[in-house]
């Protein structure tokens, strides 16, 4: 079972055709599907739809990501590729922080 705040690499579908990228997703609920946020490595700055991660290489991370607020994404078990790390515990608190503020 996957735990809110891992880090999965996942097989996401483009929202406007049928392609499909391997890209970062954030466990937010794993029950009947995947619930997960879309992260991306443009830098987009912490903008309110940003959340700005600061502690990437603690994650697993390769690069400075940020998570889509408002891409949330709905998966199954089978779109999920591996396992990348865990969003360190200051980066969930102040996660948790900002969507409480939504």
């Amino acid at each position: 079972m996957m735990k809110r705040f891992e880090i999965w690499q996942a097989a996401v579908k483009f929202e406007d055709s049928d392609e499909v990228k391997n890209r970062p997703v954030m466990i937010w609920n794993d029950t009947a599907f995947i619930m997960a946020y879309k992260m991306t490595g443009t830098n987009r700055g912490n903008e309110k739809d940003e959340f700005q991660v600061i502690h990437w290489k603690e994650a697993g991370l390769s690069k400075e990501t940020s998570i889509r607020i408002e891409k949330v994404l709905h998966l199954e078990k089978k779109h999920m590729l591996y396992k990348i790390g865990e969003l360190d515990p200051r980066d969930q608190l102040r996660f948790s922080l900002r969507i409480a503020q939504k």
